[in-house]
């Protein structure tokens, strides 16, 4: 298989696992959850071994941090809808509190007759923060897959054209 095809095989996927992350948002965004928990646990238990040897060479650290990462990692291993359900009420009440400034900076702004943009935005945020916060882990799950689906589709879209561009006569 030469350069260009092997690319646009890899664009393919790429955009496929982007299209199927928007579709199955929830395992997804799951995976997700337990891969950086993998990685939270693995960087734990490295530092907690750097942390041994350093005190066995006499010097004083602490192996507070070390130990926590070890924690949230197992404990974001075996309950990931734990931490979709943080970011889901984090992001929520963000979005809450955003759009409660925003209703409160349009009414004392003295505009006589804003535009229906200013007006809707902020109580769109409002809804939008308090319907992640009812839907909970699942919300989040959703945005997530959306998100990561919408960067994954353009990142082999991207590809696809990058290996096009390469191959072409007089490019460059």
């Amino acid at each position: 298989m030469n350069p260009q095809n092997a690319n646009r095989v890899s664009a393919g996927i790429t955009v496929a696992l982007g299209v199927a992350a928007i579709l199955l948002p929830y395992f997804f965004s799951t995976l997700a959850v337990m891969m950086l928990a993998a990685v939270v646990l693995v960087s734990g238990a490295v530092a907690l071994v750097n942390a041994h040897a350093l005190r066995r060479s006499g010097y004083r650290v602490s192996l507070v941090g070390a130990t926590v990462q070890v924690i949230v990692g197992i404990v974001l291993l075996i309950w990931p809808d734990l931490a979709l359900w943080v970011v889901a009420m984090l992001l929520g009440g963000g979005l809450i509190v955003h759009g409660v400034v925003g209703v409160l900076d349009l009414k004392e702004s003295n505009v006589i007759n804003p535009p229906l943009a200013a007006r809707l935005l902020p109580w769109s945020g409002i809804a939008l923060g308090a319907l992640l916060i009812v839907m909970g882990a699942a919300g989040s799950a959703v945005l997530l897959g959306i998100v990561l689906g919408v960067a994954l589709i353009g990142s082999g879209l991207r590809q696809w054209q990058a290996a096009g561009a390469r191959t072409e006569p007089g490019a460059g």
